[in-house]
């Protein structure tokens, strides 16, 4: 997750600052925000030495942050075809540094679905 965390960072660096982005931009962030949490939450206890029902507490709510994270991945992936397509057909020229956004972007996504395949695919539902 630490890698994906740091190329999405670097994709919103070469974020277009367009107006019609601006949700694309904010679906971005909430990935970083997720991504970034993640980590934290992960390192955040001993797991040698933890109690299982602590590690699988903190296992859970790291497969929902994955979850959420890539979800809001798959929004901003959305939002960006849709924002290409339209400066396409409008003939506007793609945007400076569009090309490393998308590298980036495709990093994130790469990373993120070859350290937590099942993460990503599924959500575990809580019966409280």
């Amino acid at each position: 997750m630490q890698a994906a965390h740091c190329a999405l960072v670097v994709a919103l660096q070469y974020a277009p600052d367009d107006p019609q982005f601006a949700v694309a931009t904010e679906h971005l962030k909430k990935a970083i925000a997720l991504s970034g949490e993640y980590h934290q939450l992960f390192w955040s206890i001993f797991w040698k030495t933890s109690p299982e029902r602590v590690k699988r507490r903190v296992r859970q709510q790291c497969n929902q942050l994955a979850f959420n994270a890539y979800s809001n991945m798959i929004e901003l992936a959305e939002l960006v075809n849709k924002y290409a397509a339209v400066q396409t057909s409008a003939g506007i020229p793609e945007p400076k540094q569009w090309r490393e956004f998308l590298l980036n972007l495709e990093c994130a996504f790469e990373w993120l679905e070859r350290e937590h395949p099942q993460e990503i695919n599924s959500k575990q539902l809580s019966l409280i």
